[in-house]
């Protein structure tokens, strides 16, 4: 009858391994919004990331400022042509500089010097005050220019070039500045520009001029 007793004996329930407070609706829900969540986080970093390619390619890429002699004038030459320069005055020659400017910041410039050769002697030199061109922007310039009548007669083929009314002369200038996109982002630059100009002495006019960055 004991053994009988025993087999008749109920068994004791399973226990599970894990016991979970939460139902199941409620754990899959949970999953649900943390992948929702990851999801959009990384949604964010990569428009993130493109946002600071586009500015990297765009506004933070820092390009280089060009110039260009717009205009030249030349006053005060038809005295060295007539032999009238009594008062030793210099001709001025007077450049007109355009300075484009295509970052989204803008070009700031300390010095712009412009430098006159006649057959290769350095005959006048002048600079421009500082100034600035603009975000995406061209700034203009005049520098004005004393040519050295003493440095000019001097040249051997002065002579033979007031014969024939005419003065080939070349033009070097420089201009040195820096395009500030932020406190780190900021590049200094120097740009210049040559120019070849044929001036008449009867008339003052420049006749032609090609110019080489």
């Amino acid at each position: 009858m004991a053994e009988r007793r025993e087999q008749e004996k109920p068994l004791a329930p399973a226990i599970p391994d894990k016991l979970s407070p939460f139902p199941p609706e409620f754990i899959s829900h949970r999953r649900q919004r943390c992948l929702k969540c990851c999801g959009c986080s990384a949604a964010l970093l990569l428009i993130l990331a493109v946002t600071i390619l586009i500015l990297m390619l765009t506004i933070f890429n820092v390009k280089h400022p060009t110039l260009e002699i717009t205009s030249v004038k030349i006053d005060g030459l038809d005295s060295l042509s007539n032999n009238t320069n009594k008062n030793n005055t210099n001709p001025m020659l007077v450049a007109g500089v355009s300075i484009k400017n295509p970052n989204a910041a803008s070009f700031k410039f300390h010095d712009a010097a412009t430098e006159v050769y006649y057959d290769g002697t350095l005959v006048g030199e002048g600079r421009a005050a500082a100034g600035e061109a603009g975000p995406r922007r061209t700034g203009r310039v005049d520098i004005l220019v004393d040519l050295m009548v003493g440095r000019l007669v001097g040249v051997s083929r002065f002579e033979s070039d007031l014969e024939r009314g005419g003065l080939e002369i070349s033009m070097y200038t420089r201009v040195k500045g820096m395009v500030k996109i932020t406190d780190v982002i900021k590049r200094s630059f120097v740009v210049n520009i040559t120019c070849g100009v044929n001036v008449d002495l009867r008339s003052q006019v420049v006749q032609d001029r090609s110019c080489t960055l």
